[in-house]
């Protein structure tokens, strides 16, 4: 769920999806191909957004596949604030460097403390409230990769 003034739904052009993105809204998608979308699953995807609107294909469990005009509903715009899944593994708190949960691997999120970022991750954004595991968060999307980790 998209919230605030810079809530913004890009038209766009995706009609194909990589899997069943029914009731995963507020998890992280990227581009697999032209026009495609999948769940992210690794640190190491460029993101491309976050569902606000789930959907199946026009051909349930055939993937990736076409998808029905306007039934899936993403953001994608840098800035926006946007409601968001925590994984099942860690909480959140506000302030904290996000990003995909690779233990998960199902599109949800987690802080850079437990699970630290590494040289060419991408970081999705920072949160704005706290979450517990499992629990929704607000988070401003502003993907941006890690170019440099300091040797401990």
């Amino acid at each position: 769920m998209a919230l605030g003034a810079t809530t913004y739904k890009t038209p766009n052009i995706i009609n194909k999806i990589g899997q069943d993105l029914t009731s995963r809204e507020g998890c992280g998608v990227y581009l697999t191909a032209a026009n495609t979308v999948d769940l992210a699953s690794t640190t190491s995807v460029l993101p491309y957004g976050i569902i606000v609107t789930g959907t199946d294909s026009l051909t349930p469990g055939t993937y990736s596949s076409a998808i029905g005009d306007a039934s899936l509903e993403l953001v994608d715009q840098l800035g926006c604030v946007v409601q968001v899944l925590a994984s099942s593994q860690f909480a959140i708190a506000a302030g904290d460097v996000i990003l995909i949960d690779s233990t998960d691997a199902d599109g949800t999120f987690t802080n850079g403390s437990d699970q630290p970022a590494a040289e060419g991750d991408w970081i999705w954004g920072y949160a704005l409230t706290d979450a517990g595991a499992s629990e929704q968060f607000l988070m401003r999307f502003q993907p941006a990769v890690v170019q440099y980790v300091p040797a401990p």
